[in-house]
């Protein structure tokens, strides 16, 4: 059975972190999957996936119009403490060469689109790790009901 839009575009989005991950040999942790991180230390890291979905635009009157559904997609880019900024701050480089504009994923029929640049936020010290975002603008338009 097919998943509903909402589903399918963060199943879509999901399966691409993870080839990311796959590919650069790191572990990656998924929205309310069980993940232990690696211990932390100066050369640990791993990324962590979470998907941030705004309010459903309809674009026409009719019950039977076009709805825009578009969010942000976040993988944090997570390295241990005193390892240096620029170990994550290329793996957050190669995240957005691998999420770049106009990406797009599809599950079930229905396609997100990367809209927007993706980017990286600023770098924040999270417990044991310094953590880097790296932001992914997709958007994707269904039928509705979808």
């Amino acid at each position: 059975m097919a998943d509903p839009v909402e589903v399918a575009i963060e199943s879509a989005l999901l399966t691409r972190a993870q080839a990311f991950a796959t590919a650069q040999s790191l572990t990656i942790g998924l929205p309310n999957v069980a993940f232990t991180p690696p211990v932390a230390t100066p050369a640990a890291k791993y990324l962590q996936a979470s998907f941030h979905p705004a309010p459903t635009n309809g674009l026409g009157i009719s019950s039977n119009s076009t709805n825009q559904l578009y969010g942000l997609f976040q993988v944090s880019v997570y390295t241990g403490l005193n390892g240096g900024e620029l170990v994550g701050g290329r793996i957050a480089s190669a995240l957005l060469a691998y999420f770049k504009f106009e990406t797009v994923v599809t599950k079930d029929g229905f396609s997100a689109k990367v809209w927007k640049q993706p980017y990286r936020a600023p770098g924040m010290k999270d417990d044991t790790w310094w953590c880097i975002p790296v932001m992914i603008p997709f958007v994707c338009f269904a039928p509705n009901p979808a």
